[in-house]
């Protein structure tokens, strides 16, 4: 008997708190969103990111930001945004999208 009111309990207490559950994470994503946004306020040069730097971007992650890295080490500075397609994992679309956030 006093399982059965501690189980009610618990299940009264999850229907009760599961909408907030969802509410706190939505809040989280946005501000993790702002977060983001505000660390790239200032335009990243592509010739001197390190690889953390460079996964601030939206669209880059580790795998892209070493792919970067190891494009500039073997071919030297980036003359123009532009040569990134050159970059393995990296198309035109892609380029559209992170090409605001850099600079040489």
């Amino acid at each position: 008997m006093k399982y059965k009111l501690t189980y009610r309990l618990l299940a009264i207490f999850a229907l009760l708190f599961l909408p907030f559950s969802q509410q706190v994470w939505a809040a989280e994503k946005v501000e993790q969103s702002i977060q983001m946004t505000s660390q790239v306020v200032e335009k990243i040069n592509i010739n001197q990111a390190t690889s953390q730097q460079l996964t601030i971007v939206k669209g880059i992650g580790e795998k892209k930001a070493q792919a970067i890295i190891d494009y500039r080490t073997m071919n030297g500075d980036f003359a123009d945004l532009n040569e990134l397609v050159k970059v393995r994992g990296i198309g035109d679309a892609t380029l559209k999208k992170i090409q605001p956030f850099f600079t040489l």
